[in-house]
């Protein structure tokens, strides 16, 4: 009975031998070394090929190709190689993952701290942009009040320069006026002045003709006496 089960274990042996393998490529997949001591890395699908590397347990390595027993991998430096297909997985290990979860924890606090600290500065910079913002605000206030005052000063001076300019017309007028009534009193003086001398001349005249002929009159009166 017992030859008879291991002729049938020979048998099934030499059929799955003489069967071709069927292979297959694959992308560039991670997959994880399943749990054993080491696992070697061969130059090729064989036990009869030379190790070129052992894998242990959780270490990540590239899937490039499978057959039905065998994976050709490339491991972390670049080696590529084939091991057993069944010590690979896609699952990590449960240390692998803890590595990872803890990996990611600290990358979670230090995103957290990240995240408090510009929390923390966007805080300060809202406090001194309100600051900013009060001040600036204060000071369009004042510019406005001061523009409000300088267009008043404006029209004010504007007001007074064109009654100025107004009265630079009329100062003007009145010069002109002034200087015609001043020619036409300097004709009048003029004309006063031929006036009297001729009236004083006329007097003088008529005196003298008085006289000449109270002369006559005189030496006619003595000749008849």
């Amino acid at each position: 009975m017992f030859n008879k089960m291991m002729t049938g274990v020979v048998c099934i042996g030499l059929f799955l031998t003489a069967m071709p393998a069927t292979t297959y490529s694959v992308g560039a997949e991670l997959r994880f070394v399943r749990p054993s001591v080491e696992v070697p890395v061969r130059r090729g699908q064989g036990t009869d090929y030379k190790i070129v590397r052992l894998v242990k347990d959780g270490d990540q390595v590239e899937l490039l190709e499978v057959t039905d027993a065998w994976a050709r991998i490339r491991i972390k430096g670049g080696t590529e190689g084939w091991m057993p297909k069944r010590f690979l997985s896609s699952d990590a290990p449960p240390v692998k993952l803890v590595q990872i979860l803890r990996t990611e924890n600290e990358q979670l606090k230090q995103q957290n701290t990240d995240l408090n600290q510009e929390l923390t500065g966007l805080k300060d910079l809202q406090s001194d942009t309100g600051g900013e913002l009060s001040t600036c605000i204060a000071q369009r206030d004042t510019i406005e009040a001061q523009y409000k005052i300088l267009q008043s000063d404006t029209a004010d001076v504007v007001a007074i320069k064109n009654k100025m300019t107004a009265t630079q017309q009329e100062i003007e007028k009145v010069r002109t006026t002034l200087a015609a009534v001043q020619q036409q009193n300097n004709e009048l003086k003029r004309k006063t002045s031929i006036t009297w001398f001729l009236v004083g001349g006329g007097v003088l005249l008529l005196g003298w003709i008085i006289g000449v002929f109270s002369g006559r009159s005189r030496k006619k009166r003595s000749s008849l006496l």
